[in-house]
């Protein structure tokens, strides 16, 4: 018993590294060029609808696909219309590896390791290293299931098979396998992979029929809603209304499955043919395909409906010394987490530049309400320095692609210039407090001289904290 409850959490551990590998190596390849794509060409909800399956597609998992999207909305490069068209397109794409399991290219598997540590090994070509650990997550994930399936002897099998049966017919058959899959998915994050594994088990004849696999399949929709509601927390009303709508497409997803469309799945499944692991995989596709076509045309007052579910609360401003933007839970998706550290360094860049403006006024006019703020605002640089330099150090630690590497020390680079700003504006606070004690008048065209200098600093200092295109953006 000890023997098979290690192995097949050793397959399940195998089978969720491979996915997070054969995923790694595709965001490598694709993934962060198509996630850019997704952050802006979203305008319209079809074109976000198709960029949704495709990213999620290759990432494998709608719940990252809706983090991302509720990063997009919090740095600014997406608003709640614009994702959710994308969150639709998640859905769907989030069916793709039970697609991959259903066909059982298990005898790939070996082979598939293989060619991909070579390739990842002996190659210096960065586009063949990453295709190596697309081929060497492929196979380890196969491998994975191989040991999960000859893990379960056939006493086992029976029991299993009972237990499928818990989960149709009647009323509470259905809840009990909608609980299942939504407690089991919101554990591992991924309907890609337990939705995978009711098909796996479907190939080994312990799924009876699809009434046993459709409430936990739709439990496994509405399980994998759990990831992004928790990365809303604490983030900007856009954002909470992004994880929100994706929860509701999945629960309002399973109504409509339960109540209106049961017995027309049960009719249209069989039609299209296939192994019963075939008919899971595709019911699966089915449903999702379905929410979207329904929810699709009515994008704009589902929108307006969500933002009435999720209201805007006035919220109490932090202190101009506290970070906006940083985000501790986007760290790990670095496409996001630098365009929140970008979003503060702008935000940092205007500080100094009102730090420049007071302390000019307050020296050219000898006032010291003008000068105590120049002084406030270099405490709040100091702070924001701090924090955004801990934060893209965090962002270097992380696996970061070519381009994305090349962009952290440009960010470092932007918060050391406008740290020189502010360093500028103190040097002449000191200088118009001493003008200031003293009374010292300042007229004529030393006056005039210090105004046009002051206009070109100001507009320069606007002009890069507003757009910086050393970004790239």
């Amino acid at each position: 018993m000890k023997a098979t409850l290690f192995q097949v959490f050793g397959g399940l551990g195998l089978f969720l590294f491979g996915l997070h590998l054969m995923s790694d190596g595709l965001q490598k390849v694709v993934g962060d060029r198509m996630k850019r794509v997704l952050g802006t060409l979203t305008r319209r909800p079809i074109y976000g609808l198709l960029l949704g399956t495709i990213v999620t597609g290759i990432i494998q998992s709608s719940s990252a696909t809706t983090v991302m999207v509720v990063g997009f909305i919090n740095a600014g490069l997406m608003n709640f219309f614009q994702s959710v068209g994308v969150i639709l397109g998640a859905n769907i794409g989030t069916t793709v590896t039970s697609q991959i399991v259903a066909f059982n290219p298990e005898q790939w598997a070996l082979p598939a390791i293989g060619l991909g540590m070579v390739l990842h090994l002996f190659f210096k070509s960065a586009k063949l290293k990453d295709g190596g650990l697309i081929l060497l997550g492929f196979g380890i994930l196969f491998l994975g299931l191989v040991l999960m399936k000859k893990a379960i002897p056939s006493e086992a099998q029976e029991i299993i098979k009972n237990l499928f049966l818990l989960s149709s017919g009647s009323l509470k058959g259905i809840l009990i396998g909608l609980t299942v899959g939504t407690i089991a998915t919101a554990i591992v994050q991924s309907s890609s992979v337990t939705v995978s594994i009711i098909v796996m088990l479907a190939s080994q004849h312990m799924v009876g029929d699809l009434r046993e696999a459709i409430p936990l399949i739709l439990g496994c929709n509405i399980g994998t809603c759990v990831t992004a509601l928790i990365a809303s927390i604490g983030t900007d009303v856009e954002s909470k209304r992004a994880a929100v709508s994706h929860a509701f497409f999945n629960f309002f997803g399973a109504f409509l499955t339960l109540v209106v469309f049961y017995q027309f799945y049960l009719w249209l499944i069989p039609k299209i043919g296939g192994s019963l692991a075939h008919q899971i995989a595709n019911i699966h596709v089915i449903i999702k395909l379905m929410d979207a076509l329904l929810f699709l045309p009515i994008v704009a007052p589902f929108s307006r409906f969500i933002s009435w579910i999720v209201p805007a609360r006035a919220v109490e401003k932090p202190g101009i010394e506290t970070p906006q933007y940083l985000d501790d839970r986007f760290v790990e998706e670095p496409l996001v987490a630098i365009e929140l550290a970008i979003k503060e360094i702008v935000r940092l860049g205007e500080i100094s530049r009102n730090m420049i403006k007071y302390a000019m006024d307050g020296f050219m006019y000898n006032d010291e309400v003008l000068l105590d703020r120049v002084e406030e605002y270099g405490k709040a640089v100091r702070s924001l320095r701090e924090a955004i330099s801990r934060y893209v150090i965090r962002i270097s630690q992380q696996d970061l692609s070519e381009e994305e590497a090349e962009r952290v020390p440009r960010l470092i680079l932007s918060v050391n210039n406008f740290d020189r700003v502010a360093g500028y504006a103190v040097r002449l606070l000191e200088l118009g407090r001493t003008k200031a004690s003293k009374n010292i008048p300042l007229v004529g065209t030393a006056l005039n001289e210090l105004k046009n200098i002051y206009r070109e600093v100001d507009t320069m200092l606007t002009e890069v904290s507003g757009y910086l295109p050393e970004f790239k953006r």
